[in-house]
């Protein structure tokens, strides 16, 4: 026979009741703590189950003390469901998803920096730009349920950056020309 307990909002279980009965000896579920098992009508305080009481009753000043409650308490948890199949699935909120271009302008922007000697400044870069830029304009967009603005915004710095980068490079490396030639 499986058991489950519920102790300070949760629910544990199933376990069977050897493992119930060594859990109350060491305290960990006591009286006053909910348990179910499956022909069971409701969640009990575990001292109104007769298979757990103490023989002889609960001692009335556990009662008086009001350590252990008595009576219908209300019980927080549902009976564990058995029997899964054919119950409705019910999937929970989906996560947005994230903007394709702005996760296209990052890669490219990155690629640009990591590329910027061969060329890669210009052919990484002008595209994580263009992306950037246009991933941006969706994400603005007042319907928009997507995520990516910094990722839109990494992909323009880096792509701005290996564009300038190369550029640079290219203005020093005519100017080197020169005046080696002279």
């Amino acid at each position: 026979m499986e058991w489950f307990y519920g102790k300070e909002g949760q629910q544990y279980g199933p376990i069977d009741e050897a493992t119930l009965r060594a859990r109350i000896s060491t305290g960990e579920v006591g009286p006053k703590d909910l348990v179910w098992t499956e022909g069971m009508a409701k969640w009990t305080p575990l001292h109104e189950v007769p298979q757990f009481a103490i023989s002889g009753g609960t001692p009335p000043e556990l009662l008086d003390s009001g350590e252990i409650p008595s009576g219908d308490l209300g019980s927080p948890y549902s009976p564990p469901m058995s029997n899964l199949a054919g119950a409705p699935y019910q999937p929970g909120p989906s996560l947005p998803g994230t903007n394709g271009l702005a996760i296209a302008s990052m890669v490219c922007g990155i690629l640009s920096l990591v590329f910027f000697c061969f060329c890669g400044g210009m052919f990484f870069g002008i595209p994580a730009v263009i992306c950037g830029h246009m991933g941006l304009g969706q994400l603005n967009h007042p319907d928009n349920k997507q995520q990516g603005r910094g990722m839109a915004i990494a992909g323009l710095v880096c792509g701005y950056c290996g564009v300038a980068i190369l550029v640079l490079m290219i203005l020093a490396g005519e100017t080197n020309i020169r005046f080696n030639g002279i």
